[in-house]
Protein backbone atom coordinates (compact mmCIF):
# COMPACT_ATOMS: atom_id res chain seq x y z
CA UNK A 1 0.00 0.00 0.00
CA UNK A 2 1.49 3.46 -1.10
CA UNK A 3 2.72 5.46 1.96
CA UNK A 4 0.65 8.58 1.51
CA UNK A 5 -2.26 6.62 1.99
CA UNK A 6 -1.06 5.56 5.70
CA UNK A 7 -1.16 9.08 6.25
CA UNK A 8 -3.81 10.26 8.51
CA UNK A 9 -6.48 12.77 7.45
CA UNK A 10 -5.04 16.41 8.30
CA UNK A 11 -1.61 14.98 7.17
CA UNK A 12 -2.68 13.88 4.00
CA UNK A 13 -4.95 17.31 2.80
CA UNK A 14 -1.62 19.05 3.96
CA UNK A 15 0.43 16.92 1.66
CA UNK A 16 -2.10 17.37 -1.15
CA UNK A 17 -2.04 21.20 -0.91
CA UNK A 18 1.90 21.46 -0.80
CA UNK A 19 2.28 19.38 -4.28
CA UNK A 20 -1.00 21.57 -6.15
CA UNK A 21 1.49 24.12 -4.95
CA UNK A 22 4.24 23.44 -6.30
CA UNK A 23 2.75 22.18 -9.14
CA UNK A 24 1.75 25.96 -9.86
CA UNK A 25 5.30 27.06 -8.73
CA UNK A 26 6.85 24.60 -11.49
CA UNK A 27 4.46 25.40 -14.40
CA UNK A 28 4.42 29.25 -13.74
CA UNK A 29 6.87 30.37 -15.92
CA UNK A 30 5.90 28.54 -18.61
CA UNK A 31 2.48 30.33 -18.61
CA UNK A 32 3.78 33.76 -18.15
CA UNK A 33 5.72 33.43 -21.71
CA UNK A 34 3.61 35.07 -24.46
CA UNK A 35 3.71 33.38 -28.19
CA UNK A 36 4.93 35.95 -30.49
CA UNK A 37 2.88 35.95 -33.63
CA UNK A 38 4.25 35.03 -36.50
CA UNK A 39 4.65 37.61 -39.01
CA UNK A 40 3.77 36.56 -42.94
CA UNK A 41 5.22 38.40 -45.91
CA UNK A 42 3.31 39.35 -48.67
CA UNK A 43 3.89 36.93 -51.28
CA UNK A 44 1.42 38.00 -53.18
CA UNK A 45 2.93 41.71 -53.36
CA UNK A 46 6.05 43.44 -55.11
CA UNK A 47 6.80 47.11 -54.27
CA UNK A 48 10.10 49.24 -54.93
CA UNK A 49 10.29 53.06 -54.06
CA UNK A 50 10.45 55.92 -56.32
CA UNK A 51 13.66 58.26 -56.45
CA UNK A 52 11.73 60.92 -53.79
CA UNK A 53 10.43 58.23 -51.08
CA UNK A 54 9.59 61.19 -48.86
CA UNK A 55 6.97 59.43 -46.15
CA UNK A 56 4.67 62.42 -46.66
CA UNK A 57 4.07 60.90 -50.26
CA UNK A 58 1.57 58.12 -50.80
CA UNK A 59 2.03 54.94 -52.58
CA UNK A 60 0.84 54.42 -56.02
CA UNK A 61 -1.30 51.33 -55.51
CA UNK A 62 -2.00 48.30 -58.26
CA UNK A 63 -4.21 45.53 -58.37
CA UNK A 64 -3.80 43.02 -60.92
CA UNK A 65 -4.60 39.23 -61.55
CA UNK A 66 -1.25 37.67 -62.07
CA UNK A 67 2.41 37.77 -61.27
CA UNK A 68 3.56 38.21 -64.77
CA UNK A 69 5.19 41.10 -65.75
CA UNK A 70 4.33 42.86 -62.03
CA UNK A 71 8.40 43.49 -61.01
CA UNK A 72 8.75 44.78 -64.37
CA UNK A 73 5.69 47.07 -64.64
CA UNK A 74 6.68 48.63 -60.55
CA UNK A 75 10.33 49.10 -61.62
CA UNK A 76 9.52 51.08 -64.27
CA UNK A 77 7.25 53.09 -62.81
CA UNK A 78 9.49 53.33 -59.95
CA UNK A 79 12.17 54.70 -62.28
CA UNK A 80 9.45 57.56 -63.82
CA UNK A 81 10.73 60.76 -62.73
CA UNK A 82 6.97 61.78 -62.91
CA UNK A 83 5.79 59.53 -60.60
CA UNK A 84 8.32 60.45 -58.12
CA UNK A 85 6.53 63.60 -58.02
CA UNK A 86 4.21 62.46 -56.58
CA UNK A 87 4.56 58.95 -55.51
CA UNK A 88 7.29 57.22 -52.58
CA UNK A 89 6.87 54.00 -54.08
CA UNK A 90 4.97 51.57 -55.96
CA UNK A 91 2.97 48.51 -55.14
CA UNK A 92 1.44 45.49 -57.20
CA UNK A 93 -0.42 43.22 -56.15
CA UNK A 94 -1.68 39.86 -58.08
CA UNK A 95 -5.06 38.38 -56.93
CA UNK A 96 -8.07 36.76 -58.02
CA UNK A 97 -10.52 38.90 -59.30
CA UNK A 98 -13.43 37.46 -56.99
CA UNK A 99 -10.96 39.33 -54.08
CA UNK A 100 -12.20 42.57 -55.30
CA UNK A 101 -14.89 44.35 -53.00
CA UNK A 102 -17.02 47.24 -52.95
CA UNK A 103 -15.95 48.70 -50.22
CA UNK A 104 -12.63 48.51 -52.09
CA UNK A 105 -14.23 50.44 -54.86
CA UNK A 106 -15.55 53.05 -52.74
CA UNK A 107 -12.41 53.63 -50.88
CA UNK A 108 -10.24 54.36 -54.01
CA UNK A 109 -7.49 51.49 -52.17
CA UNK A 110 -6.41 51.10 -55.51
CA UNK A 111 -5.03 53.64 -58.20
CA UNK A 112 -5.68 50.96 -60.86
CA UNK A 113 -7.26 48.08 -61.27
CA UNK A 114 -6.95 44.81 -63.85
CA UNK A 115 -10.80 43.62 -64.05
CA UNK A 116 -13.63 43.70 -66.38
CA UNK A 117 -16.19 46.42 -66.81
CA UNK A 118 -18.97 44.11 -65.60
CA UNK A 119 -16.93 42.77 -62.87
CA UNK A 120 -16.47 46.26 -61.49
CA UNK A 121 -20.13 47.52 -62.36
CA UNK A 122 -21.62 44.14 -60.58
CA UNK A 123 -19.55 45.29 -57.49
CA UNK A 124 -20.23 48.97 -57.57
CA UNK A 125 -22.67 50.10 -60.25
CA UNK A 126 -21.47 53.48 -59.93
CA UNK A 127 -17.81 52.95 -60.27
CA UNK A 128 -17.32 55.60 -63.09
CA UNK A 129 -17.43 57.96 -60.46
CA UNK A 130 -14.34 56.68 -59.06
CA UNK A 131 -12.84 54.91 -61.69
CA UNK A 132 -11.48 55.78 -65.70
CA UNK A 133 -10.88 53.44 -68.43
CA UNK A 134 -7.26 53.84 -68.56
CA UNK A 135 -6.19 50.61 -71.53
CA UNK A 136 -8.54 47.81 -72.82
CA UNK A 137 -7.01 44.53 -74.64
CA UNK A 138 -9.55 43.32 -76.65
CA UNK A 139 -10.21 40.95 -79.98
CA UNK A 140 -8.44 38.50 -78.15
CA UNK A 141 -8.36 34.22 -79.32
CA UNK A 142 -8.84 31.78 -76.29
CA UNK A 143 -8.00 28.14 -77.18
CA UNK A 144 -8.05 24.70 -75.46
CA UNK A 145 -4.24 23.18 -75.26
CA UNK A 146 -2.88 20.11 -75.05
CA UNK A 147 0.72 18.58 -75.50
CA UNK A 148 -0.34 16.12 -78.09
CA UNK A 149 -2.95 16.03 -80.52
CA UNK A 150 -5.27 18.58 -81.26
CA UNK A 151 -7.86 19.09 -78.51
CA UNK A 152 -11.03 17.41 -79.44
CA UNK A 153 -14.40 18.81 -77.89
CA UNK A 154 -16.46 15.95 -77.30
CA UNK A 155 -17.68 13.23 -74.62
CA UNK A 156 -14.48 11.22 -76.02
CA UNK A 157 -11.67 13.68 -76.42
CA UNK A 158 -12.39 14.67 -72.33
CA UNK A 159 -12.61 10.87 -71.30
CA UNK A 160 -10.24 10.04 -68.47
CA UNK A 161 -8.81 14.12 -69.27
CA UNK A 162 -7.61 16.40 -66.39
CA UNK A 163 -8.18 19.91 -67.22
CA UNK A 164 -6.61 22.61 -65.61
CA UNK A 165 -8.73 25.61 -64.40
CA UNK A 166 -7.91 29.08 -62.34
CA UNK A 167 -9.30 29.00 -59.10
CA UNK A 168 -10.89 32.23 -60.25
CA UNK A 169 -14.60 32.06 -61.04
CA UNK A 170 -14.62 35.48 -62.70
CA UNK A 171 -11.47 34.87 -65.19
CA UNK A 172 -12.80 34.33 -68.58
CA UNK A 173 -9.45 32.90 -69.88
CA UNK A 174 -8.49 29.98 -67.75
CA UNK A 175 -12.16 29.50 -65.74
CA UNK A 176 -15.47 30.91 -67.31
CA UNK A 177 -14.65 30.19 -71.04
CA UNK A 178 -13.56 26.74 -70.71
CA UNK A 179 -16.49 25.70 -68.63
CA UNK A 180 -18.58 27.07 -70.87
CA UNK A 181 -17.17 25.03 -73.81
CA UNK A 182 -17.34 21.94 -71.87
CA UNK A 183 -20.99 22.94 -71.00
CA UNK A 184 -22.49 23.74 -74.74
CA UNK A 185 -21.05 20.41 -76.07
CA UNK A 186 -22.51 18.51 -73.48
CA UNK A 187 -19.61 17.14 -72.09
CA UNK A 188 -19.93 15.83 -68.67
CA UNK A 189 -17.23 15.55 -66.17
CA UNK A 190 -16.27 13.95 -62.84
CA UNK A 191 -15.47 16.03 -60.11
CA UNK A 192 -11.84 15.11 -60.38
CA UNK A 193 -10.75 15.58 -63.66
CA UNK A 194 -11.29 19.87 -62.79
CA UNK A 195 -8.34 20.58 -61.28
CA UNK A 196 -7.84 24.28 -59.87
CA UNK A 197 -5.16 26.23 -59.19
CA UNK A 198 -4.70 29.68 -57.35
CA UNK A 199 -2.21 31.54 -59.99
CA UNK A 200 -1.31 31.08 -63.73
CA UNK A 201 2.46 29.92 -63.26
CA UNK A 202 1.19 27.43 -60.69
CA UNK A 203 -1.31 26.34 -63.59
CA UNK A 204 1.37 26.54 -66.58
CA UNK A 205 3.63 24.59 -64.61
CA UNK A 206 1.32 21.55 -63.97
CA UNK A 207 0.42 21.64 -67.41
CA UNK A 208 4.28 21.50 -68.51
CA UNK A 209 4.54 18.86 -65.89
CA UNK A 210 1.96 16.44 -67.40
CA UNK A 211 -0.08 17.00 -64.15
CA UNK A 212 -2.91 17.99 -66.11
CA UNK A 213 -4.07 17.11 -69.61
CA UNK A 214 -6.02 20.01 -70.85
CA UNK A 215 -5.33 23.88 -69.92
CA UNK A 216 -7.02 27.00 -71.77
CA UNK A 217 -5.72 30.70 -72.68
CA UNK A 218 -3.97 32.92 -75.80
CA UNK A 219 -1.45 32.36 -78.41
CA UNK A 220 1.11 33.89 -76.21
CA UNK A 221 0.85 30.32 -73.93
CA UNK A 222 3.08 28.83 -77.08
CA UNK A 223 5.85 31.07 -75.95
CA UNK A 224 5.42 30.77 -72.23
CA UNK A 225 5.36 27.07 -72.28
CA UNK A 226 9.04 25.42 -74.11
CA UNK A 227 6.52 22.62 -75.41
CA UNK A 228 4.71 21.70 -78.95
CA UNK A 229 1.40 22.38 -78.30
CA UNK A 230 -1.81 21.16 -80.04
CA UNK A 231 -5.37 23.76 -79.84
CA UNK A 232 -8.30 24.25 -80.86
CA UNK A 233 -10.09 27.37 -80.47
CA UNK A 234 -12.47 28.40 -77.66
CA UNK A 235 -13.25 32.10 -78.45
CA UNK A 236 -11.99 34.46 -81.47
CA UNK A 237 -13.47 37.49 -79.80
CA UNK A 238 -12.79 37.89 -75.66
CA UNK A 239 -11.69 40.85 -73.74
CA UNK A 240 -8.53 39.42 -72.26
CA UNK A 241 -8.61 42.59 -69.91
CA UNK A 242 -9.50 46.38 -69.16
CA UNK A 243 -7.39 48.65 -67.05
CA UNK A 244 -8.97 50.98 -64.45
CA UNK A 245 -7.03 53.90 -63.40
CA UNK A 246 -8.50 56.34 -60.12
CA UNK A 247 -9.63 59.34 -61.05
CA UNK A 248 -6.62 61.37 -60.45
CA UNK A 249 -6.66 63.83 -63.01
CA UNK A 250 -3.80 64.22 -63.92
CA UNK A 251 -2.87 63.09 -67.50
CA UNK A 252 0.85 62.45 -67.18
CA UNK A 253 0.15 60.21 -64.29
CA UNK A 254 -2.15 58.13 -66.80
CA UNK A 255 0.48 58.12 -69.75
CA UNK A 256 3.22 56.89 -67.13
CA UNK A 257 0.95 53.94 -65.84
CA UNK A 258 -0.18 53.44 -69.31
CA UNK A 259 3.19 52.84 -70.38
CA UNK A 260 4.22 50.56 -68.23
CA UNK A 261 0.92 48.47 -67.83
CA UNK A 262 1.36 47.91 -71.41
CA UNK A 263 4.48 45.37 -71.42
CA UNK A 264 1.58 43.23 -71.51
CA UNK A 265 1.05 44.20 -75.29
CA UNK A 266 4.44 42.13 -75.98
CA UNK A 267 2.30 39.26 -74.39
CA UNK A 268 -0.92 39.46 -75.64
CA UNK A 269 0.69 39.70 -79.20
CA UNK A 270 -2.70 38.48 -80.47
CA UNK A 271 -4.75 40.98 -78.78
CA UNK A 272 -5.99 44.76 -80.17
CA UNK A 273 -4.90 47.71 -77.59
CA UNK A 274 -7.57 50.27 -77.21
CA UNK A 275 -5.59 53.21 -76.24
CA UNK A 276 -9.23 55.81 -77.56
CA UNK A 277 -9.27 56.95 -73.61
CA UNK A 278 -5.57 57.95 -73.58
CA UNK A 279 -5.89 60.15 -76.68
CA UNK A 280 -3.77 63.34 -74.93
CA UNK A 281 -0.78 60.96 -73.93
CA UNK A 282 2.24 62.30 -76.30
CA UNK A 283 4.51 59.17 -77.66
CA UNK A 284 2.18 56.37 -76.65
CA UNK A 285 2.80 53.47 -78.30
Amino acid sequence: MSSLFLLTRPAYLICLSAMLILLIVVTLPFSAQKVSTLALGHYHRYQCQTSNPQAAQPAFRILTVTSMLAQDIADQLCASDVMAQRYRSIIISWKPRGLLNAAQILNEEYDLIWSREHNMQGLVPEFANYYDTLLQYDHYQVYWFSRGDAPVISQAGFADKKIGLLNDKLSHTHYLLPLTSIKEAGIELSDNQLVYFDDGVSLFEAFSRQQVDLISGGLWLLGEIDLPLQRTLISDHAIAATLFIRKLNNPQINCEAARAMNQFAAVLSDTHTNWEHLEGCDGRP
